[in-house]
């Protein structure tokens, strides 16, 4: 399967941005679950596969934490005063998660589309 430029942005750039604004709120493991994606971004020009595979799973996982936290911020938010960055930025990150997940998904039906017109 090969990994589209443009989904291979979408995912480093997703990386970046929950990385940066999941240090405060879960510390080293946003950053660890982020940087498989980012990881993954830049070896699927090199090693298809396994560039893929940790893609997928850097997502599933800052997917599973993102989007969680960032609808907390966002709920928080609006019960009472807080930084109107820090709410910014939870919208942000999950939008992004999604799309990302959006891309990646979409990524994986077209190259299975292809796989079975093949056979």
């Amino acid at each position: 399967m090969i990994v589209s430029n443009k989904t291979r942005w979408i995912a480093a750039l997703t990386g970046c941005l929950t990385a940066i604004t999941g240090l405060p709120v879960l510390g080293y493991l946003s950053v660890l679950a982020s940087t498989l994606l980012i990881v993954g971004a830049v070896l699927v020009a090199r090693f298809q596969r396994h560039g893929r595979d940790l893609m997928w799973f850097g997502a599933g996982a800052t997917t599973l934490w993102a989007i969680p936290a960032g609808l907390g911020i966002r709920r928080l938010s609006l019960s009472g005063g807080s930084d109107p960055r820090v709410v910014e930025a939870a919208i942000a990150t999950v939008l992004l998660v999604v799309v990302c997940d959006i891309a990646l998904i979409t990524d994986g039906l077209r190259a299975s589309r292809g796989l079975w017109k093949r056979i």
